[in-house]
């Protein structure tokens, strides 16, 4: 090896070694936020649960993933309705929690009334908490940054009036996301009453979890899944906001914690947000309802803002039906859709720059397909090969909202709404097979590439971790520390997108087999 190949090399890592100390926030607001040098993410909670991991196991996966891959972030569903699945309402006045369950705040100092952090009493389960610190510690070992998607209020938040996804309710295996990915509610058969006595007063929790189990969604009646999409009542979103503030007040710990926060699921499409009673869902929403909708998606934001632990990321949810008018969804049970560019058109006018919010998009599709699917002008949709489209539109939202307020200290490089993160996508093993996946994910990475202000993405999701998943492109048979991941062709494609490799190694998997991603 020359001396200069040498030279090249040792650049190489120093640039990568730079990067890495950089990425994250830079300081304690979220406009300190610098992008990570690889984008791509990772979505791999639905295997490390269903087949209930133990911590070496996790650790040693994670170590893999590193060495492979080097990803960015790490997203989890974090549903509210796991957390106080008691049945237990919340409550201005200290509450009883039943075994494994304990009360939060733990005194009345704790509220804001007496200058804490919280609006109300409720029952945390003490084992969630403690799986999700666990999941939070593993990620923070690793060098990695954590993500939560905030869906699922529990029963008590719900307005009974709201409409909920009818299938759910009738069904006994609800459809893949949520069969999937609702709740991995740890039972609490681990935890004994003595050690539930002793909460809230333990500092670090004994370990409770190798004897645990995680949930079945069809299982856990007290949830009611088919309401999950329901956003909370209004009377309860101090309740809302008291979650988002838990995480960051008992959750997270230290550099263990959450950085980006996804509030709610596809907020232009009821199905997955369901605004209901204060508009008909079943509807094609009208003017004035679309003004109800955008009101009451932006309180989210700003109840989770104004709490939110710093620095962190608050993201809108959006799907990629983006100029379609209101219609009803005959995909979704003939819910009502508004359109996502319709949402952020109405976002941008309630919440502008001074709250602080950034952009999360699903960007489901077969690349080969006309993703744009053009109709008398309008863009109906979006697809990898145009997501810089809907980057682009958005930075001219940026653009428009900072020239018009005079004095903001905000600039197009360091406004929280710049970020872009494309947070779950993914193609069928029943209808696409692994080559054809592996290729498209090489290009999907391509695109992203392309894109400066596509600051991390994650899909639906990394590996099998039941037979109902079909979705997961790594298949159950890789081993779960990975250590023959390089056997299955999807996995050889999302490792492609290693700083080390990508445009650095041409026996990369992407430019050996698709011609992206190879030295310039």
């Amino acid at each position: 090896m020359t001396m200069t190949v040498v030279t090249a090399l040792l650049a190489v890592v120093v640039a990568l070694l730079v990067s890495r100390c950089e990425a994250g926030f830079a300081g304690s607001t979220a406009s300190t936020y610098t992008f990570n040098a690889n984008k791509m993410g990772l979505d791999d909670q639905n295997y490390v649960l269903t087949q209930a991991l133990d911590s070496a196991t996790i650790a040693a996966r994670n170590e893999q993933l590193q060495s492979d891959m080097a990803p960015s972030v790490h997203r989890y569903n974090m549903f509210w309705s796991s957390f106080e699945s008691s049945g237990t309402p919340s409550s201005s006045s200290p509450v009883t929690c039943n075994s494994g369950y304990y009360m939060v705040p733990p005194d009345s100092s704790g509220l804001k009334v007496n200058g804490g952090k919280y609006n109300n009493y409720r029952c945390i389960s003490y084992g969630q908490e403690v799986l999700t610190q666990e999941l939070l510690q593993a990620d923070e070992g690793i060098g990695w940054e954590s993500a939560a998607i905030i869906w699922c209020a529990p029963v008590y938040a719900r307005d009974p009036a709201c409409a909920g996804q009818p299938e759910v309710a009738t069904e006994s295996a609800p459809d893949n996301y949520t069969d999937t990915y609702a709740n991995f509610t740890i039972t609490q058969t681990a935890i004994s009453a003595t050690i539930a006595a002793q909460l809230p007063t333990l500092v670090q929790p004994p370990q409770v979890l190798e004897n645990s189990t995680q949930g079945n969604v069809a299982a856990e009646s007290a949830l009611d899944s088919s309401g999950c999409s329901c956003v909370p009542a209004d009377a309860f979103m101090p309740d809302f906001q008291d979650f988002i503030a838990y995480l960051g007040d008992r959750v997270n710990n230290g550099a263990a914690r959450f950085g980006h926060y996804i509030i709610w699921n596809e907020c232009a499409n009821s199905y997955w947000t369901d605004v209901s009673p204060r508009i008909d869902v079943t509807q094609v929403v009208t003017a004035e309802g679309q003004q109800i909708w955008v009101n009451t998606y932006a309180n989210m934001i700003k109840l989770a803002q104004a709490v939110v632990q710093q620095p962190a990321l608050v993201y809108v949810s959006t799907d990629r039906w983006w100029g379609v008018p209101p219609v009803l969804t005959s995909w979704n049970i003939g819910r009502a859709h508004m359109g996502t560019q319709n949402l952020l058109v109405g976002l941008w006018e309630v919440l502008g720059i001074e709250t602080e919010w950034s952009l999360v998009m699903h960007v489901y599709g077969d690349i080969g397909s006309n993703e744009m699917d053009m109709q008398n002008g309008i863009v109906n949709a979006y697809g990898w090969p145009t997501v810089y489209i809907v980057a682009a539109w958005q930075n001219q939202q940026l653009a428009s909202a900072i020239a018009n307020t005079p004095g903001t200290s905000y600039t197009m490089d360091n406004a929280p709404q710049r970020v872009i993160a494309a947070t779950e996508q993914g193609w069928q093993a029943s209808q696409n097979d692994d080559l054809t996946r592996a290729e498209w994910l090489c290009q999907a990475f391509n695109y992203a590439n392309q894109v400066d202000t596509l600051a991390w993405m994650s899909w639906f999701d990394f590996q099998l971790g039941s037979t109902a998943d079909d979705w997961s492109l790594v298949s159950s048979g890789i081993d779960p520390d990975l250590d023959n991941g390089q056997s299955s062709v999807t996995y050889q494609a999302m490792i492609a997108s290693n700083p080390a490799k990508w445009g650095v190694d041409s026996s990369n998997y992407c430019c050996a087999n698709v011609n992206v991603g190879c030295p310039a």
